[in-house]
């Protein structure tokens, strides 16, 4: 088998996993239920988000923590994820192996946005008039 094939393999294979994989969206995601910490200091530069419980689909995404609250971000012209949420705000994000129920709230104070604009810019080093966080949707995960 080519080296070709043999990546278009290894793609199949972890495309048909439940995991979400890059850019490609899973299902069902796995771990260990905790409750959500006091404060979200530690997050990692992608997370996992589950949407749809009904018919889970996952994501890998981009996140801030700013205290106690963890937040989310996509264009304004939204995804498949963010009708998800429209539908059912009820979710689950995975940092590690730890699991977290979590209930999503569409963002619109401008003093929340610019502090989630500015704590994405110094995160991930992008300019903060870059207008996919300024301009785009901001979801605030809460404990439900």
């Amino acid at each position: 088998m080519g080296r070709f094939h043999l990546g278009v393999a290894c793609l199949l294979v972890a495309a048909g996993c439940s995991e979400p994989f890059v850019t490609i969206p899973g299902g069902e995601l796995a771990g260990e239920v905790l409750d959500p910490p006091d404060a979200w200091a530690e997050v990692p530069d992608t997370i996992q988000l589950e949407t749809r419980p009904q018919d889970p689909y996952s994501i890998n995404i981009w996140s801030v923590g700013i205290g106690p609250n963890l937040y989310v971000a996509t264009g304004s012209e939204g995804t498949a994820w963010t009708e998800f949420i429209e539908q059912n705000p009820n979710v689950r994000v995975r940092l590690g192996g730890g699991l977290y129920r979590l209930q999503a709230a569409l963002v619109d104070e401008v003093e929340t946005r610019t502090q989630v604009v500015r704590a994405y810019a110094e995160k991930y080093d992008v300019d903060p008039q870059d207008g996919w966080v300024a301009d785009g949707t901001i979801i605030r995960l809460d404990r439900p």
